[in-house]
């Protein structure tokens, strides 16, 4: 197990930090609110600027978060600098900003656009901090890009290949799965994805023993975590961090 994943035992990530308290998704704000509960895992999302830093956010422009029909790639950070929420200044932060304020803390990183790469690498580098990040993205081009120049981080598969991952479990055996799970260290995953069910005991038992633990998201009910946690999982991407921390948290 990479030291990413380690100590072992049921981990609670903190989906772009915790916004209970209102905090904005993927600020500093927000991600301190998830260390102060205790959570040492903090899931974000990272973009690029026009000017090539790498930030944290999710979504494809900034409409939701801004109100403004531009994407991030298309704004430099001092103009991201201008943008407000709510009438109130708006700081979407700089990935090398939230490695150094949180360097207790561990990072999974979804890489959004092909243009992030270079920064995350560059970021990742510069704080030294290969082995509390986890880097993946839904695109396999994205994802293999940054491993190359990331050797030895911890990983977990895009959408292929997690569908290729559950085919080879459900009909080959380890025939198939060995070659294609080499290199993953975590699947992060869904419940389903339409009729495939990924919450299945056997399906996470195949993934135990090769080395590989199970992290589901975006779970917010108690009971739903509890029901997963009794299958197998080692772990779930949630919103609702201080309710899964006062049921889970050590």
């Amino acid at each position: 197990m990479k030291s990413y994943l380690s100590p072992a035992g049921f981990k609670i990530l903190a989906h772009r930090g915790s916004t209970q308290s209102g905090s904005v998704e993927n600020t500093l704000e927000a991600l301190q609110a998830a260390v102060d509960l205790g959570i040492t895992y903090l899931e974000t999302d990272v973009q690029a600027t026009s000017d090539g830093v790498a930030v944290l956010f999710h979504d494809k422009d900034l409409s939701r978060i801004a109100g403004v029909r531009k994407r991030v790639s298309e704004l430099s950070l001092n103009d991201l600098a201008a943008l407000t929420h709510r009438g109130k200044p708006l700081v979407i932060p700089q990935l090398v900003d939230a490695l150094k304020r949180f360097p207790k803390a561990k990072f999974n990183l979804d890489l959004k656009t092909a243009e992030a790469i270079a920064p995350t690498v560059l970021a990742i580098r510069s704080q030294d901090a290969f082995d509390r990040v986890l880097v993946s993205s839904f695109s396999g081009a994205r994802r293999k890009a940054a491993l190359e120049q990331l050797p030895g981080v911890a990983t977990s598969p895009d959408a292929l290949l997690v569908l290729s991952i559950w085919f080879a479990v459900r009909f080959t055996g380890q025939r198939l799965l060995g070659r294609l799970i080499g290199e993953v260290d975590v699947m992060q995953i869904p419940t389903n994805f339409g009729p495939i069910r990924f919450d299945d005991r056997k399906f996470i038992e195949a993934l135990h023993r090769n080395s590989v633990l199970v992290h589901f998201w975006t779970i917010n009910d108690v009971a739903e975590a509890t029901r997963l946690k009794e299958l197998g999982a080692d772990g779930i991407v949630t919103d609702e961090s201080k309710l899964m921390m006062s049921k889970f948290g050590v």
